[in-house]
């Protein structure tokens, strides 16, 4: 037996910004509400960060938000390796879905500040506003 504890499986955010996630995910309208998920918010969170060149660790309590499982093998996990190999600058990062996790959480925690500029302090439509990231 060697003892070795499995990958972990949460995801999870500061509590102190889990407020910005509901804001971006809860209601229907999605000229109002963009995000349909957590992950999705998480995972745009983690690429702003990534562009900032900014990770910000954890701190204080932490808010599990979503498991590894919903993240998709097709899109998520590609940008999620990607983001932990320039990183680290190694391959072998690959090996610790911890390490992966670690990272892209860290990137999340600096860029959810970005985000939440971005698509609710602006005027206009968050939808339009997170339209207007992407050009």
């Amino acid at each position: 037996m060697t003892g070795a504890t499995p990958p972990r499986d949460t995801v999870s955010i500061a509590e102190s910004v889990h407020e910005i996630y509901k804001q971006l995910t809860e209601g229907n309208d999605p000229v109002r509400v963009p995000f349909r998920t957590m992950k999705d918010v998480f995972m745009w969170a983690a690429c702003l960060g990534y562009r900032r060149g900014e990770r910000r660790p954890l701190t204080g309590k932490r808010v599990t938000i979503f498991r590894w499982a919903q993240f998709t093998p097709q899109n998520d996990i590609p940008i999620l390796k990607a983001l932990a190999i320039v990183d680290s600058g190694a391959i072998n990062v690959l090996l610790s879905r911890d390490e992966i996790l670690t990272i892209a959480e860290e990137y999340a925690n600096a860029g959810i500040h970005e985000l939440r500029a971005s698509l609710l302090s602006e005027g206009g439509q968050p939808l339009w506003n997170m339209i207007s990231i992407i050009r």
